[in-house]
């Protein structure tokens, strides 16, 4: 095999894995809240880093999207990689985050990393003591497994 196409190869594999799915109507929703989103706003940093996910992400149907990937709404259980604690937490929109009932907003780092990720999956993000490493354990609900396409 002819090394540029090795590379090319190697290369679209890594972006693949990257890669995020998200229903067409998350896409839309969150597009319209990004554009709504203040640049004097603390949290533009994630929306500018959630758009580009965004335009890279695999859209698929609500009816056509697996049950373990984390669409919004959803709710997931998280197991810390080195402390070995589990979390469950639900990834909302911003008006809907309360972080004592453990729901957390799109534009948040816990939220930008967990949407569109699959079980079994690592996934990482800034916390207070550095860079926390999570397991995506078990998506515990995702509205489109029960057709709860409304919310």
């Amino acid at each position: 095999m002819d090394h540029a196409i090795l590379a090319f190869s190697k290369l679209n594999d890594a972006f693949m894995i990257n890669r995020i799915v998200v229903t067409e109507n998350d896409y839309q929703r969150l597009m319209g809240l990004i554009r709504l989103t203040s640049p004097k706003n603390t949290e533009q940093g994630v929306a500018d880093r959630l758009l580009k996910s965004l335009n890279e992400a695999k859209m698929l149907k609500q009816d056509n999207i697996a049950n373990n990937v984390i669409t919004m709404n959803s709710r997931v259980k998280l197991k810390d990689l080195s402390s070995k604690r589990e979390a469950e937490i639900t990834i909302t929109y911003p008006e809907d985050a309360e972080p004592r009932e453990r729901r957390v907003s799109i534009l948040s780092e816990i939220g930008l990393a967990l949407l569109g990720r699959k079980e079994s999956e690592h996934v990482s993000w800034r916390t207070p003591n550095g860079v926390g490493r999570f397991e995506i354990s078990k998506v515990t609900y995702q509205p489109e497994a029960v057709g709860d396409y409304y919310l």
